[in-house]
């Protein structure tokens, strides 16, 4: 069956193959025959963004991203999204200024307080960046990723007691995910950080 046959919902599937398969170029002209069947797909032009990010089309990606935040502006993913393209390219201002965007429609969302707190990082607002990732664990706790960049900010400040519990609980998420290694990498750091208390 030829792609011009195709439901959406097949070349949807397809592209994700093509992209789990490393065939990133094919997965992008797949999503793009899938948006000339449904232009207003959030989910094809989100994951086909994340695409051009993957293999450094980041201009692309925030062609893409802006595309679906003209769709609807209360897509928190592509306001993430696209603060993650700017990341990539190291325009942290940008990035910030996009991750506030999408703040404003989804104020809740954990994903983009961790964007624009490692923007904030990135341009050396330590402090905060610091308030930035705990409005991020305020609103999921679960991200191991997270502590670990805290823990990151408050070792710049020298908060060693707060560095050494962020890292033990970003050691018992990883524990609990059965990631051996990483867990006691992160027990390892809140050792560290105990005895420079």
């Amino acid at each position: 069956m030829s792609q011009a046959e195709q439901t959406f919902d097949e070349l949807v599937e397809r592209a994700r193959t093509l992209r789990s398969q490393g065939q990133n170029k094919k997965a992008i002209e797949t999503y793009r025959s899938a948006l000339q069947l449904e232009p207003d797909s959030l989910d094809a032009l989100n994951e086909m963004g994340l695409i051009h990010i993957h293999i450094g089309e980041q201009r692309e990606a925030i062609i893409t991203f802006d595309l679906a935040i003209s769709i609807s502006e209360e897509d928190f993913r592509a306001h993430s999204n696209k603060a993650e393209a700017y990341l990539t390219l190291g325009s942290f201002e940008d990035a910030n200024s996009v991750a506030d965007e999408g703040l404003k429609y989804a104020p809740e969302s954990a994903e983009l307080w961790a964007k624009k707190a490692r923007a904030l990082e990135s341009l050396l607002k330590i402090d905060e960046a610091i308030h930035a990732y705990n409005e991020a664990i305020k609103y999921d706790s679960n991200d191991p990723e997270t502590w670990k960049a805290l823990a990151l900010c408050l070792d710049a400040q020298q908060n060693w007691a707060a560095v050494a519990r962020a890292y033990r609980i970003a050691g018992g998420l990883h524990q609990k995910r059965g990631e051996t290694q990483e867990a006691e990498s992160c027990f390892k750091f809140a050792e560290m950080a105990e005895k420079s208390e």
